[in-house]
């Protein structure tokens, strides 16, 4: 199931979707941005990376993005929604990729609108993340909103 939302995904950003669905110009987003989470190793030693995968497509069908996170005891995917202008992107819940609003423990950790981030492009192409209902394991000093996605493929 998880390759097939992922596969309809890619093939909505290659053949270009229609933006029509999404509220305000979230077309300017349409992309791949990733973030990748290093937590250091753990006691035993093994790397405790995350990578947060990000697939915006306004218009398409379940939502039109997928934030997926795989690495180091994670292995989720949630379809999201997405609307904004050109510089400011919010992504907020839909449900998970099995069509659920509770994860695959059987625990709702968000509610469907709920906001999970927004992404904003600043001056000089710096792009922020602002955290919301959605926050990865980061130190308690980390910045928020701070610089963590990154455009992979636009």
């Amino acid at each position: 199931m998880r390759q097939l939302g992922t596969a309809i995904l890619a093939i909505a950003m290659l053949g270009g979707a229609h933006p029509q669905a999404q509220s305000g110009d979230a077309a300017a987003w349409k992309g791949a941005y990733r973030y990748a989470f290093d937590g250091g190793r753990t006691a035993g030693g093994s790397p405790i990376l995350i990578t947060y995968d990000l697939a915006v497509v306004p218009g398409a069908a379940r939502g039109g993005c997928l934030l997926s996170a795989s690495g180091f005891q994670a292995d989720e995917r949630i379809v999201c929604h997405s609307s904004g202008d050109a510089k400011a992107l919010t992504v907020t819940f839909h449900g998970y990729e099995d069509g659920r609003t509770v994860n695959k423990y059987g625990v709702a950790i968000y509610k469907p609108g709920q906001t999970l981030f927004t992404l904003e492009r600043e001056q000089g192409g710096t792009m922020l993340t602002q955290w919301d209902g959605f926050r990865p394991d980061l130190p308690a000093a980390a910045a928020n909103p701070g610089e963590y996605f990154k455009a992979i493929r636009r």
